[in-house]
Formats: C-alpha cells, structure tokens, sequence
C-alpha cells in the first residue's frame, strides 16, 4: 500500500507526439527520473487525456497531422484546470514563428529538436516547482480580501488578479461577472491617474481613498509600480475603518449628549475663522451662552431630568443658528462651518461670521432669548430656562480664540450680575472684572493659610420676651491691606471654585470653639448656627468635620445647629435624607436657610429631620406694606406651627415687622431692631450684660417678696 501512495505522487507526464520512437525514448527517461507518462499521438487526443487525467505536465510536439500542438496548448489554457499546468511545445531551433505562436499561445517553455534527454526531466521539474509556487501565489491573492488590477498609465485595466471571495468581501458582486473580477472602480477618475502618474514617476507606492456613493462603500486604492508602463492597484473595502475612525472623531470632538461640537472642535474652528477674517478684513462674533439658575435644577430634580432639558436647549439654539441672515452664513473653511457648540454643562457658544454691526448681533441674541422663553417639559415637569448671553466682536475684542472665548464669558457674567436673561457685550471694563474675580481667588486662597477670616454673631431672640436663644454664625474677611471684604464678593467665588470647603471647615472648629468659651459665661452656652453651603453636603466628609469640630471643642451636639438650603436638600434625595439622619441622631440641630425661595415642599418637611424654618429676609422686608409677602409669612408661620417646626424670621428691622410676627406667632427673631452681628468680643459684652440684668430682675423679685 505505502509502494501504491508512492506510485501515485509521482508527477504525471501527458507526452504527445505523432513519432512513436520519440514518444518512447522521452518516456523512458523520465520514468528513470521519477515521473509517471501517458502518451498520445495527435493533439485531439492529448486534449481528451488531459481533461480526463488532468496531468501535472504537458509535452506537446507541434509536428502532428489532424490536430497539431498549437492547438492542443490553445484548448488546455482554455480550462480552468490547464491556466497553469506547464506545457512544453517542441519545435526545430530556426522556426521563429512557431516559437512566436507558442509563446503566445502561453507556451511554459520551448524544447528544440533534437530533444536533449538528460536535460528535459530537470527542465519538467523546475517549470513544477515553478507552478506550484504560482499555484500557491494565486490561492493566497484569492484570500486576500483586496481587489487587484493590473493597470496602464492611461488607467486601463490590463488584466484582473483577485478572485471571487475579493468581489464578495466588497460587496460588488452585481456588478461583475460570474466567473473572474473585472470591476476596477477606478474608471475615468482623475484623482486615480493623479496616484498612477506618480506612482510610476517616484516608484514609490500612492494611496487613494474614494467612495462608491451609491453602495455607500469607502475603498482605499493602493498604486504600486509594477513596471515602467503598468502598476498593480490594490483595492480594499475601508467602510469598517471609516466607521471606526469616525467614532473615534466624534468621541473627541462632538459632545455625547447633545451631539454638537465639543469645546475642542469650536476652538479649532474658532483659529480658522480668525484666520480668514484676518485676510477677509471680515468681522464676526462670539456668543457666550450660559443658562440661569440651571444647577438648582440639576440639584434638585437629578442630573436625568437636567441632562434631557440640555438636550432640548441644544435643539432649539441650532434653530437658531440655521438663519438665513446674510451674516450667520457658513465661512468656507475646512471646520469653519461650526457655528454652535456646547463647550460644557450649561455653557453653550456661538459664533456668527460677516457681521457688519453690534445691532445685527443683538437681533440674533434677543432670537435666542425669545427661543428659550417658552417653558420646557420634561418628564412631567415643566422649566422656564432663561439664558445669559455675552457677547465678543472680532477684532476689536480679541486676536486669539481663546481672548474672545475669554472675553465673551466677561460679558456673559456682566449680563447675570444685572438682573440675566439679557445679553451684554464685552467691554474693558468686563475685563477689569474679570481679573478682580481672578485676584479675589488668589487673595482667599492666600487668605485661609494666613487665617485672615473671622467669625462674627447675630443674635437669635424670643419674638415675645426678647430673650436670647441663639446665635448664627457669620463669615467676614478683614483684609490687612484691603480692608473688609463684604461676604457677597467672596462666598460666590469660595463656592465656584471650591475653596468653601476649607472655608467652611474652619467655620465649623472656629464656631464650636467659641461655644466652649461662652460657656464659662454667667449665661451659660449660647446655641450657634452655621450655615452648610450645597458644595460641601456633596462632599463625602461633612458627618466627619461636623463631629470632629464637635468632639475637638469639648462640647454637647446639641449646642450646635446647621443650617442648609432647599436645593441642597433635594440634590440626592437618598443620601441627603441619610446623612441628615446621621447628624440629628448625634443631637445636632437641623435648619432649613432661607425657606421659600427655592422649590418648596412639604413632603420634605415631613421626610427629613428637620427643627426649624427660617423666613426669607426678601419676605420679611415689605410684609407690612406687600400683602403678598404678608400672606406668604402668615402660611409658613401657620403651617410651621401644625408641623411642630419653629420659626426663625430673618433681617426684622422694624417694630411694624415685629409686631406682625407677634401676631402670627413666630417664635424668634434675628435683624438689626434686636442686634447686628457682633464680634465675639462685643458678645461676650452682650452676655454680661444680659447676665447683669436677669440678676437685677432676680433681686427685685427677692425684695418684693
């Protein structure tokens, strides 16, 4: 059986000749090489052997009657099975045309009478190892997913390489036939000839990518000299490439959200349009738009609901931005075209090329203000969001991308600080501003190493009997070169860029401290309040600072009272509620700052831990001339008193104002007709002479009895 395998693996040999003594010696040779032989006398029959037998190697001498060698090396390359087979043609040494014809005829090689024997199965071997390795060349083109032409100078194709699996891999079957790939998509494309032309001209290989639009397919046609007429053109299917690289450009530089650029895409484009108006002598603008109060929504109904109100902010400023006004138009620069992006939170920004005057810019912000008036829906609830918007002209208020962005969010803020939902345009004056908020930043964070800051008391009374129950704890800074600094200026900017939070920490061990001292008082502790700002409750460490300042100064929870706004308390409804849990069970006391100015609730009221309301100053101020106001503190005062809350009013001034309160029951009060805040040294005072007092009453009272 293993002599039979052998037998079988020997190459095959098909020897066709009309010369009987030439067909056996060529035979016997090569059967003392290793090859097997079939012979046949006429090229008719070598062709039926061939397709019957399907040789490894073909002989074929041209010197036959009814059907000649040409003819017989003709039909076999016509099979599918014969394009590679060698096929030796022999002819006599000085027959020029017949060598031709065979080598047109894709003849392997030529063998010359007379025959040389001990060459010829050398020869048969070599053109084998020669076969296979093209044999084996061709399966690994057909593998190759790629399209592959031979094409002239002209473009035109000479010949096709890349088998079917290429064509179905680029999903071009329809357009080419059955049997080999034909579609060279190339066709008439002067991009193409461009790549061709270089491609023989350097030698080095040219890459052109192009689209069939009507497939939606990306190709990559890779140009390489193949000689010094024809290149090969390798054509690969990129549309996955493409769709990855575009997911990746979007990552980078669209926003996930709302899908509009990011702030790196504006910028970039924002370089180009300086750019061009520079040799346009073009003017444009720079719209910074930045929504009111929208953190208070995010705080309080959750970063889902903010998230879907961005989302219809976005469509409805690209409306605005789709005008037809002459000087919104596109500029023509690659990524100029970007007029709106979001560059973060609520900050979006827009740019408006050719612009010939600021009353033209004003028209397109007051179209926003007017887009933005009507009230969004979203999830059940409805907003009125309105935008501050500021606004910077190239190029008188800035050369660069980032001093017009720079200088459009002065505005922005100018436009806030008077009243918002307006637009302002940038000024020196904005800039002067906007380096004093910078300053004031260095000086507070230079401020709390130093220990610059102090704390100052107002005192909290009875409403009826004036008696002092409290205190609250005010913030003020006395800047050694500056002088006082109103909290007003500074808070805002602790608050923005985090630095209440050491702030606010030292607030805390400061208060708890001067608890401690006034205990040795003849009054005894006085109950403080400090007020806790939304940043810190975001942060992980109040519980821990709280207690801590407690523990540290040696005095009862109970002794202090934290004050927190509405909005911080329906930031994260969950952990808030925890927290607050957390604080209340240590003894500390809970008060709500500022009540009804922001979204009141009274489920809340009933969820959370809470000891008191305080009334808003901006209530309490006109509640005996506004009925409005009046009719608010009588609701909150009636309601407080079912729940069990106290009441705390703040900012009485007058004795119209107390009497009211009086009235309407209020259980204490804080203002100016009682004290304003006080040093902890005056005080002290205050508490000796209240000491002074209560002991004067006491001695009366003995003598009387």
């Amino acid at each position: 059986m293993g002599e039979n395998t052998q037998v079988i693996r020997k190459p095959l040999v098909l020897v066709a000749s009309d010369d009987t003594g030439q067909r056996q010696l060529i035979c016997g040779v090569l059967d003392q090489f290793g090859f097997r032989t079939m012979t046949a006398d006429d090229g008719k029959s070598a062709f039926l052997l061939f397709r019957k037998h399907q040789p490894d190697a073909v002989i074929l001498d041209v010197q036959q009657g009814e059907s000649d060698g040409f003819a017989a090396c003709e039909a076999i390359r016509n099979q599918d099975t014969g394009r590679e087979t060698p096929i030796f043609i022999v002819t006599e040494r000085d027959d020029e045309d017949s060598i031709e014809r065979a080598y047109r005829l894709a003849a392997t090689d030529i063998v010359f009478r007379p025959v040389s024997l001990p060459v010829l199965p050398h020869r048969i071997r070599y053109a084998l190892r020669n076969a296979r390795s093209l044999s084996d060349l061709a399966g690994l083109v057909r593998a190759i997913p790629d399209l592959i032409f031979v094409v002239n100078e002209q473009g035109e194709v000479q010949d096709g390489l890349s088998g079917p699996d290429a064509t179905h891999t680029l999903q071009l079957k329809a357009l080419t036939t059955a049997s080999q790939i034909h579609f060279y998509p190339c066709e008439n494309d002067d991009g193409a000839l461009e790549c061709i032309k270089r491609a023989l001209q350097t030698g080095k290989p040219q890459v052109y990518e192009h689209v069939l639009d009507s497939l939606g397919i990306h190709l990559e046609t890779r140009f390489v000299t193949r000689d010094k007429n024809t290149v090969l053109a390798i054509v690969r299917d990129i549309t996955e490439r493409k769709s990855a690289e575009a997911k990746i450009f979007n990552l980078a530089y669209y926003d996930e959200l709302t899908e509009l650029p990011n702030r790196e895409l504006f910028g970039q484009s924002l370089e180009r349009t300086i750019a061009l108006a520079k040799q346009e002598q073009q003017k444009f603008a720079v719209l910074f738009v930045d929504l009111d109060r929208f953190k208070r929504i995010n705080d309080t109904l959750g970063h889902t609901i903010g998230d879907e109100l961005l989302k219809d902010v976005a469509a409805r400023l690209s409306r605005c931005t789709r005008s037809t006004d002459s000087f919104a138009q596109v500029d023509p620069t690659a990524s100029g075209h970007i007029k709106l992006a979001r560059l973060g939170g609520d900050e979006f920004v827009i740019k408006l090329y050719g612009v010939d005057s600021e009353e033209s810019v004003s028209l397109v912000a007051t179209r926003i203000i007017d887009a933005l008036t009507p009230p969004f829906t979203c999830a059940g609830h409805q907003f009125v969001v309105t935008p501050s918007i500021g606004i910077a002209l190239y190029p008188q208020d800035g050369q660069t991308g980032e001093e017009l962005l720079m200088n459009a969010d002065s505005a922005m803020y100018r436009a806030k600080s008077v009243g918002r939902n307006n637009f302002k345009f940038y000024s020196e004056t904005m800039r002067t501003k906007s380096l004093h908020r910078l300053d004031l930043e260095n000086l507070i964070r230079t401020a709390i190493q130093e220990q610059q800051f102090e704390l100052h008391y107002q005192p909290k009374v009875d409403a009826e009997t004036f008696r002092l129950v409290g205190a609250e704890a005010l913030l003020r800074w006395n800047h050694p070169e500056r002088g006082a600094i109103a909290p007003d200026d500074f808070i805002p900017i602790a608050e923005e860029t985090g630095l209440i939070i050491p702030l606010g920490q030292w607030v805390l061990v400061e208060a708890c401290k001067q608890v401690k001292v006034w205990s040795t008082s003849p009054v005894g502790a006085v109950p403080v309040s400090v007020n806790i700002s939304s940043r810190q409750f975001r942060e992980n460490g109040l519980i821990r600072d709280v207690l801590d300042a407690v523990s540290l100064a040696g005095i009862q929870a109970s002794q202090l009272e934290l004050e927190i706004t509405e909005s911080v308390m329906l930031q994260d409804v969950e952990k808030t509620l925890l927290e607050l849990k957390v604080l209340k069970e240590a003894g500390v006391s809970l008060s709500i700052d500022d009540f009804g100015t922001g979204y009141s609730s009274l489920s809340y009221l009933k969820r959370f831990p809470i000891d008191t309301i305080k009334i808003d100053r901006s209530f309490v101020q006109d509640l005996h001339l506004d009925t409005d106001d009046a009719a608010i503190c009588a609701a909150i005062l009636a309601m407080s008193r079912q729940l069990g809350l106290n009441v705390v009013a703040e900012g009485v001034e007058t004795r119209e104002q107390l009497e009211f309160l009086r009235k309407h029951k209020c259980n204490h009060i804080q203002g100016h007709i009682c004290s304003k805040p006080l040093t902890p040294e005056a005080f002290f005072a205050l508490l000796v002479r209240i000491s002074g007092r209560a002991a004067n009453s006491d001695h009366r009272a003995e003598k009387t009895a």
